[in-house]
């Protein structure tokens, strides 16, 4: 007998969830926290390239590196969250590359959360 727990079933993949629920369901909210937040951030990045380029005013160039580093930690929660239900390495580069076009990253979010809460219970 292993230590590792049984894959549970999932939509979409089968997955060898390597945690248990309580840290699946803190993982799966510091996910939803910080990809809401980067989608915003990256409609207020694509705004102040908008500001800056198209009518020369850079009143808010200091926002890509806040945006930097909110996409960074984006980064390290997606990380978290594949590792604890077993993502591959793939599936979560996908994730993270999805988040860079505008809209489809409030649609992963929802994805992933209809795809993970089952494994918060």
């Amino acid at each position: 007998m292993t230590d590792k727990p049984a894959a549970r079933d999932t939509p979409g993949a089968a997955q060898q969830v390597t945690a248990d629920p309580r840290a699946i369901a803190t993982a799966l909210t510091l996910f939803r926290v910080t990809a809401l937040i980067a989608g915003v951030a990256l409609f207020v990045l694509i705004a102040e390239m908008i500001m800056k380029y198209g009518f020369g005013n850079d009143a808010l160039t200091w926002w890509s590196p806040v945006h930097g580093v909110i996409f960074m930690a984006f980064v390290v929660a997606t990380a978290n969250l594949g590792f604890k239900v077993g993502w591959s390495l793939g599936r979560m580069i996908a994730t993270m590359l999805l988040a860079c076009l505008p809209f489809v990253a409030f649609i992963e979010e929802r994805r992933v959360v209809r795809e993970v809460e089952p494994l918060t219970r």
